[in-house]
């Protein structure tokens, strides 16, 4: 099985970069969307074929990290969406949209996302579905 594309929706260059670069190293195919207009994009393009969105709540742009993944829901976009960020109150409404619930805090733990990455990519084999090979 191969490892599906992530969208990292990041404002934050000294964030989005590292991460995006570690993530690569653990040999993720990463995107990386400046704001939300960025990620609703190319997702709609729908190339490449994007497995795992994650996204900072805060995220600037027409919508939230909140909208972009009630967006994502509402298009059926068959993306895991994993929301981040430092408010503690967006905990609940992050568990309506996430499988697995609240939200990661910031700044990132590498070794934290990857494993909740890994998680995420397991749990589609097991339902049957293969990532794209793009």
């Amino acid at each position: 099985m191969t490892n599906p594309h992530i969208l990292l929706v990041e404002s934050d260059v000294l964030v989005r970069k590292p991460l995006a670069e570690y993530l690569r190293d653990c040999g993720y195919k990463v995107v990386e969307a400046l704001n939300t207009d960025e990620a609703v994009d190319l997702l709609t393009t729908g190339n490449p074929a994007i497995g795992i969105v994650l996204a900072d709540v805060s995220s600037p742009g027409k919508v939230d990290g909140f909208g972009l993944a009630q967006w994502i829901r509402s298009k059926g976009i068959d993306a895991k969406i994993i929301l981040a960020g430092n408010v503690q109150k967006a905990a609940a409404k992050a568990q309506d949209l996430c499988e697995d619930g609240p939200l990661l805090s910031k700044p990132y733990d590498h070794s934290l996302l990857l494993n909740r990455i890994k998680s995420e990519v397991a749990a589609r084999a097991r339902n049957g579905k293969p990532e794209p090979d793009i």
